[in-house]
């Protein structure tokens, strides 16, 4: 009995070996190489997407040519305080006739295109109010109290810029080009249009004001600026000086109207 179930167990563990060695091997997993034909599925998918977003190929490219150029340019803003020259601020007879050189608080903004360059252009608008009086067939700066005009004030700057960096630490930039100093008078908050004016009556004040700004190109001005730009990141900030000078100071022969300015310039 004992002899029988020794052969039994030796005959058992030689099938369960021979069965062992007969099974096949699990195969490995290859990834197949991408072939034109799974290229075409790729580009068949990307195209069903654009057409379920409703957009053409030339929208598509459009997209993405404007998403570079936004990173190719920076938004500007500042606030820089202007000094507007009066030479007129007394008559012939020592009479006061107009308000002293005023102070503006503009605030402005901008834009550098490029701004990985050392050479760009850089576009901004200025926006401020300031009170006027006619006098004398001129235009001058008044004090509230004495004032034909409220002026809104557009001074829309365009000018080269050519700047140093230094290893993206800080840089230095001169800036030069025309301006335009756009201007509309309309008559002043709690005056009567009817009321008494140089001319004749506010109304004809504004009226006069509004044909003055643009006459002997007193719109046009020369500017040039220097500014000293701290980095931080992305952003770079720092102190700007600014001159605008007026092209009406050869016709008019005063210096009036010639613009001073110092701020703080942010880009970003």
């Amino acid at each position: 009995m004992m002899k029988r179930f020794v052969f039994l167990t030796i005959i058992f563990l030689s099938m369960s070996f021979l069965f062992a060695q007969e099974s096949p091997e699990e195969p490995e997993t290859v990834e197949a190489p991408e072939t034109p034909v799974h290229q075409e599925i790729q580009e068949t998918s990307e195209r069903d997407y654009v057409d379920e977003q409703n957009m053409t190929v030339t929208e598509v490219e459009e997209l993405i040519q404007s998403q570079a150029l936004i990173h190719r340019l920076d938004f500007v803003f500042g606030i820089e305080p202007l000094l507007s020259i009066n030479t007129h601020k007394k008559s012939s007879d020592g009479k006061f006739i107009s308000a002293p050189s005023p102070i503006d608080i503009p605030v402005y903004i901008g834009l550098s295109i490029p701004n990985y360059t050392a050479i760009s252009f850089q576009p901004s608008l200025r926006f401020f109010t300031s009170y006027n009086l006619v006098y004398d067939k001129m235009v001058l700066p008044a004090e509230i109290e004495n004032r034909t005009g409220q002026t809104f004030n557009f001074l829309l700057n365009l000018p080269i810029v050519f700047k140093l960096n230094y290893k993206n630490k800080y840089s230095w930039s001169v800036l030069a080009g025309l301006a335009g100093l756009f201007r509309f008078a309309t008559v002043p908050s709690n005056v009567k249009d009817s009321d008494a004016g140089f001319t004749g009556t506010v109304q004809s004040d504004v009226d006069y004001m509004n044909e003055w700004f643009y006459k002997n190109v007193r719109f046009l001005y020369v500017s040039a600026a220097i500014d000293w730009m701290f980095y931080y990141g992305k952003t770079k900030y720092g102190p700007e000086l600014s001159v605008f000078f007026p092209i009406s100071v050869f016709a008019d022969k005063s210096v009036d109207g010639l613009k001073i300015g110092a701020g703080i310039k942010v880009e970003f």
